[in-house]
């Protein structure tokens, strides 16, 4: 039952022309754009010997394209449910209601795998990028960040009531953590005070770690702590107050 419910939240996600376009554009965008731009492939010191693309626009474009999953397109599709009363129904049919959440997880893994398979792909093929350096440690990375930020759409979801409140709750949670965890401006330009809070907001902390990964080093143990608490925290909070109608 969970295979069927999962083939169908998919091919609900396929059907808005919109949704596909915007997940998988703007990662290959970022990639595309700035990893055109003069010197972004070139050996650096400022990122120990790498390119900029490598070390920076890939783990970026990764994390954005998670955040914009997590925060934006899972609390979306269930607040749509809830508001067709699809939620309603399922509430009372022998079927957990909890499942669709499962399919929705599922559905947008999937996504997040394919998406990040394509940038990196992208970025090796037609503009001549490094794989990560260490990709056991980025591939890990990017799932626990995944993990992560889907815990805090989850959390999202279970208090939306329509569509129009996910969107404005989503870039309430998404454009603060763009702004304070690295991605606008590079962590290492921030106040010292505000490179520690990059640290543990997932979504900085997973930007942080996939740089590392990608770099060929391990990543810091307190992003990952973060994120795991996080994950924990928020998925604990969504199962508490998470309501079908």
């Amino acid at each position: 039952m969970l295979s069927k419910l999962t083939v169908a939240e998919a091919k609900i996600f396929l059907r808005d022309p919109g949704a596909p376009a915007v997940v998988l554009g703007i990662p290959l965008a970022l990639v595309l754009v700035f990893g055109l731009m003069p010197g972004s492939r070139e050996p650096s010191a400022e990122h120990g010997g790498q390119s900029a693309l490598a070390t920076l626009i890939a783990p970026m474009a990764v994390a954005i394209l998670l955040g914009i999953l997590a925060v934006y397109m899972l609390p979306g599709a269930m607040a749509a449910h809830r508001e067709k009363g699809v939620l309603k129904r399922m509430a009372a049919s022998p079927m957990a209601p909890s499942r669709l959440l499962a399919a929705q997880l599922l559905v947008n893994l999937a996504i997040a795998v394919v998406a990040i398979v394509l940038v990196v792909g992208v970025g090796t093929i037609a503009l001549g990028m490094a794989l990560p350096k260490n990709p056991g440690g980025f591939f890990a990375v990017a799932l626990l960040g995944a993990v992560s930020l889907f815990s805090v759409g989850t959390l999202l979801a279970a208090f939306v009531p329509s569509t129009r409140a996910a969107n404005g709750l989503g870039a309430a949670v998404f454009f603060p953590m763009l702004a304070l965890g690295g991605v606008w401006v590079p962590k290492e330009q921030l106040p010292p005070v505000l490179q520690h809070i990059a640290d543990v907001l997932p979504l900085g902390a997973t930007l942080g770690s996939l740089r590392e990964t990608a770099a060929g080093h391990a990543p810091q143990w307190l992003p990952l702590v973060a994120l795991a608490v996080v994950a924990i925290v928020c998925s604990t909070l969504a199962a508490r107050f998470f309501r079908w109608e």
